[in-house]
């Protein structure tokens, strides 16, 4: 086992030691020692799949339903699914933007039509 450690760490080195100097830096910034190359990347069909998604897309489709509106446009839409994905995970910054778009409309602010 010991052995396999040793070999691991000895291509992690290699590895760090065979990038460029952003590319060590920006590992160094999260350091090295938390810096895990062997990783397997992120599968991008979880983030369109995962339960947060088809919840998120549901809502947009009732949302644009009741304001009688088609999809929005497909940047407007991608905008709008990540900030409601955001809120099904309890992001920070989207129940920031959510609590302050909540208080103006307290506040008896109406956007203008457009």
């Amino acid at each position: 086992m010991k052995n396999e450690e040793r070999e691991r760490e000895i291509r992690k080195r290699a590895i760090f030691d065979g990038m460029t100097q952003k590319g060590r830096e920006r590992i160094l910034r999260i350091g090295y020692d938390n810096w895990d190359p062997f990783l397997e990347p992120k599968d991008p069909r979880d983030r369109l799949f995962s339960s947060d998604s088809m919840r998120a897309n549901a809502l947009l489709r009732d949302f644009y339903s009741a304001q009688g509106m088609e999809e929005e446009s497909v940047v407007t839409h991608k905008e709008m699914f990540d900030f409601c994905t955001g809120l099904l995970k309890g992001e920070a910054r989207a129940l920031f933007l959510f609590r302050f778009c909540r208080w103006l409309g307290e506040k008896g602010f109406e956007a203008p039509s457009g």
